[in-house]
């Protein structure tokens, strides 16, 4: 086993045993909850699983870089990319769509690994670059949909950045008018393992953090599918990255619509 097949074995247990923390920690009740931007919440449990993750992944590999998004961040070789809930307001609102996302890259902003793990329906989504992507050891690929009237794809308004919701749903309504129908579901790095495992064709979002779809890009990407910078100006920072994804086979239409 080479040191990236290690690491992803780790990412792995380490992802299953986070879910298993935090869904104790919310099932135990008294969730503190508070505000760090508008409309961007974080909870107690946030904070504890980050830090149970950074502290399972440190053990193992003490050397290493890392980057959460509650601000455990450290310099190392290479570095571990984490949104340890995926999906917050879904979480602590008792709904069953978050997760644990894992990355881990030695290039910045090209992960090589990724974990996601869903809690509420033990979804274990994992890909190393050059391996392909599974689901609960199984080997998933993202839909042969050619036919964007016949797609289903992921738009997330930007309500945490109101003063471009014009623009978005202008875009948005423009996606509508063309394909089958449109989902959100509050938690990116879930849509985009949905996307790598063909139950949905694409996806277009604005001010994601790097961490909400570090570990979903190499799943996408090794299931076939396709994740580029929906923003011309902008190259991608841990901040602030404008995304569209897809099957691959959509990805030109999309952009010529977002770009229009």
């Amino acid at each position: 086993m080479n040191n990236l097949e290690r690491r992803l074995e780790c990412a792995k247990t380490i992802a299953k045993a986070a879910g298993v923390f935090a869904l104790n920690m919310r099932d135990n009740g008294n969730i503190k909850v508070s505000v760090k931007n508008t409309n961007d919440f974080v909870t107690d449990c946030d904070k504890a699983t980050e830090k149970f993750i950074f502290n399972a992944i440190n053990k193992e590999f003490p050397n290493d870089g890392f980057f959460g998004e509650e601000d455990d961040n450290v310099e190392g070789n290479g570095r571990w990319v984490v949104d340890p809930i995926d999906g917050t307001t879904n979480f602590f609102r008792g709904l069953p769509n978050w997760c644990i996302s894992i990355a881990y890259e030695v290039d910045k902003y090209s992960p090589l690994i990724g974990v996601i793990y869903v809690p509420c329906s033990d979804e274990l989504y994992y890909a190393m670059k050059g391996k392909g992507s599974f689901l609960n050891g199984k080997r998933i690929n993202c839909s042969n949909i050619d036919d964007f009237s016949k797609s289903l794809i992921v738009c997330v308004p930007p309500h945490r950045h109101k003063e471009s919701y014009n623009f978005y749903i202008e875009k948005m309504k423009a996606i509508g008018d063309s394909v089958s129908d449109m989902r959100s579901l509050g938690t990116c790095a879930q849509e985009l393992c949905y996307i790598a495992a063909g139950c949905l064709e694409g996806y277009y979002e604005l001010f994601l953090g790097y961490y909400d779809f570090a570990a979903g890009q190499v799943i996408v990407e090794e299931a076939g599918g396709k994740l580029t910078n929906a923003s011309r100006t902008e190259p991608f920072k841990d901040s602030c990255c404008n995304i569209v994804v897809s099957n691959t086979l959509l990805h030109k239409k999309i952009e010529e619509i977002i770009f229009d």
